[in-house]
């Protein structure tokens, strides 16, 4: 038996992934102004983001399937008809949080903040409240889950299910690959909070992450195939990407092996590898927060 595939899209933009480059988002608040002058002698981003999500949004239509946007709160001030659109669509709209950085970096009162902030941007501007967040960068902090129950949040779906890999995913390659409820001392262990965990599957046998464009761009389509199938045939698992993925490619600087990797089959190699997964879960693709809500229905 397949169980339901529960599909995302992470609404950032390829500077945003800056970890991969510098690492700064660990350490301090990202200037994207100073960021966006440099990349393009202006104030604001240049728009880069909005023919791949509406190509995006094209597919999700001829595929018959509503995902799950989890959508960066400046993001959503940047291109707030965007995210209007993407509602109107019928899809889930989820936090981000506001800026992307590690929450880490913003602390407990911060972070509070920061949700409250993008809570009320996107509900605002779509009249759906988020039930659902997924941290930037995939950092999380064990302070985190219980401000997110506070906050009326039903379910995360930040933890990547895997052997750390250029230090990230530290302390999760033993997490539940399918939904549970978390332990507020560890996000990655099973515990009695009230919140949802939907954990990224790993590749079976290996233990590296799988469920992410990212991965699926660097190590093939296979790689990702094969971990879906390893993990739905339990359960539901899930899968995320970022329209940029499926976009034109960046020309950004830094490390140019880092770069290369990084950037590995952007544009129509990875829009074919997104409807493909699609395709092979015709009728089985959910929200996140779809998944969350099966999981708690359980008898």
């Amino acid at each position: 038996m397949t169980h339901g595939l529960g599909v995302s899209v992470d609404l950032d933009e390829w500077y945003h992934s800056r970890r991969w480059v510098d690492g700064r988002q660990a350490h301090e608040l990202p200037d994207m102004t100073a960021l966006f002058r440099r990349l393009y002698g202006q104030d604001r981003p240049a728009g880069e983001l909005v023919a791949p999500t509406r190509a995006l949004l094209d597919l999700f239509d001829r595929c018959h399937c509503r995902i799950t946007f989890f959508i960066l709160g400046e993001i959503a001030e940047w291109y707030p008809d965007l995210v209007r659109e993407i509602a109107d669509r019928g899809h889930e709209i989820a936090s981000h949080g506001h800026r992307h950085v590690d929450i880490t970096v913003l602390g407990p009162e911060a972070f509070a903040r920061d949700l409250d902030e993008t809570t009320a941007t996107l509900e605002s501007l779509t009249g759906q409240r988020p039930v659902g967040y997924r941290a930037p960068n995939l950092v999380y902090a064990p302070w985190a889950t219980r401000i997110l129950e506070s906050h009326g949040f039903m379910y995360d779906a930040t933890v990547a299910v895997s052997r750390p890999i250029g230090g990230k995913y530290r302390g999760w390659a033993n997490a539940p690959i399918h939904p549970y409820h978390p332990s507020y001392e560890n996000i990655a262990e099973p515990g009695h909070a009230r919140l949802v965990e939907l954990p990224l599957p790993p590749f079976p046998g290996l233990n590296l992450a799988a469920g992410s464009g990212i991965l699926t761009r660097i190590f093939g389509f296979h790689w990702t195939s094969i971990a879906l199938r390893a993990a739905s045939r339990r359960g539901t698992t899930m899968f995320y990407f970022h329209p940029w993925e499926v976009g034109a490619r960046p020309k950004t600087h830094g490390h140019g092996l880092r770069n290369a990797v990084f950037l590995r089959h952007t544009g129509p190699w990875m829009m074919r590898a997104v409807e493909r997964i699609l395709r092979d879960y015709t009728g089985r693709v959910l929200t996140a927060r779809a998944c969350a809500e099966a999981f708690l229905a359980r008898p």
